[in-house]
């Protein structure tokens, strides 16, 4: 209660707002901190499959990710060339992302999302939980990739925000 300081710990990085549906969003070359927050709002759009990032244009297979889906058993994936965000999203949702952004060490991240899986109050929302790792050590994340696989797209007005801090 104290505290009078003015100044917020992170800082704009980019923020994307698609004006048409498209199958990415992406930040372009954003500056390299050490810790990264990202948003992602999608609003769905005919067969959306899974939401994934891409980070620096890397697509070896240089990711891995656990996640779970409204609490089942994880899911294991490793040695693949993205990092899923959201499982089979179909509808609007909301993603939150937090990032340790070291060149020296695997960037490590921890992601929560919500979406809806019928309209109404009778229906809880769906929810996704993933942790992930991209496996470089050589360089900080500088450009990062929201990438929709499937026949549909990310609908106008989906948005994709990155924060930073060092």
């Amino acid at each position: 209660p104290a505290d009078t300081h003015t100044t917020n710990f992170w800082e704009e990085l980019a923020s994307v707002e698609l004006s048409s549906s498209a199958d990415e969003m992406d930040t372009g070359t954003i500056a390299a901190k050490k810790y990264l927050w990202v948003q992602a709002y999608v609003k769905g759009s005919g067969a959306q499959d899974n939401t994934s990032f891409r980070f620096n244009g890397d697509t070896g297979n240089n990711y891995a990710w656990r996640d779970s889906k409204n609490g089942a058993s994880d899911t294991t994936v490793v040695n693949y060339n993205y990092l899923r965000a959201t499982m089979a999203d179909r509808t609007n949702s909301f993603t939150n992302t937090f990032i340790v952004n070291n060149s020296a060490n695997e960037k490590l991240l921890i992601s929560h999302a919500v979406k809806f899986s019928t309209a109404g109050a009778g229906t809880a929302p769906e929810r996704n939980e993933m942790v992930g790792k991209w496996a470089n050590t050589s360089a900080q994340i500088t450009q990062i990739k929201y990438i929709q696989f499937g026949s549909g797209d990310m609908g106008a007005g989906s948005i994709l925000k990155v924060w930073g801090h060092d």
